[in-house]
């Protein structure tokens, strides 16, 4: 159990930075790098034109949608009662998540 809290904790605070990552890219360029379906569909309706406010609550609008399909994706590690590995239902999606933010800060950090 101890591992799993670890798991989420990790998978919930690698998003957190994600969003301000992009955050911080949106002040300083102008464009997220978010590649999310909402996000480049409204860019492609709106002109490129996004005011900040708004692509904020896309990105958490975004992240929260992905926490209640992962929370509900380790749910079923319950109901197939193989409980005791439910931290193994996290490990793609923290992996996902640290290479994610590798590339994302990389990509921040050359810009400047």
């Amino acid at each position: 159990m101890r591992i799993l809290k670890i798991s989420w904790a990790l998978f919930i605070l690698l998003n957190i930075y994600d969003v301000i990552i992009s955050a911080i890219y949106w002040l300083k360029m102008g464009i997220t790098f978010e590649e999310n379906y909402f996000i480049w569909n409204y860019y492609y309706y709106h002109e490129w034109n996004i005011p900040f406010t708004l692509a904020l609550l896309m990105l958490i609008s975004v992240k929260l949608l992905f926490f209640t399909g992962v929370y509900w994706y380790t749910r079923l590690f319950d109901l197939f009662k193989v409980g005791k590995y439910k931290w193994l239902s996290l490990l793609p999606f923290v992996v996902l998540s640290i290479l994610i933010d590798t590339q994302n800060t990389f990509i921040l950090l050359s810009t400047f």
